[in-house]
């Protein structure tokens, strides 16, 4: 497996677990960041959501999707401004960007890999 495929294979690991963590104690994986106990369903769908994408890195990783890499580290990069604009509308506790941090350099992990593999032509993203 190249780098590119550890560091998204790495985080497809990362999302199965928290998914997880989200499906049956919720609590115990949000509460220490501050955000509120949860008592709705949602977060547990979104844990069941995180475990099935979890499936897509895993799967691009081991056999080595350079699109689907690229578009994940790309999505990864983004996750910081939408949990920081959660955190500034107040809509969350801004404990919550901790979690996007990890996206962050997961994403920039991954594209420094890719980039390093020559994965980044004149053709754009879908480029190998």
């Amino acid at each position: 497996m190249s780098k590119s495929g550890k560091s998204v294979f790495t985080f497809g690991v990362y999302l199965a677990a928290i998914g997880i963590l989200l499906l049956f104690i919720p609590n115990v994986l949000i509460t220490p960041f501050g955000i509120e106990p949860a008592r709705e369903v949602w977060i547990r769908l979104s844990g069941i959501l995180l475990m099935a994408l979890s499936v897509y890195y895993i799967l691009a990783a081991t056999h080595e999707i350079v699109v689907i890499m690229k578009a994940t580290a790309f999505i990864r990069l983004t996750i910081i401004f939408f949990f920081s604009a959660f955190a500034i509308l107040d809509l969350v506790s801004p404990n919550i960007i901790i979690f996007s941090v990890i996206d962050f350099l997961g994403g920039i992990w991954t594209l420094s890999m890719l980039s390093s593999e020559g994965h980044f032509g004149h053709k754009g993203i879908g480029s190998s």
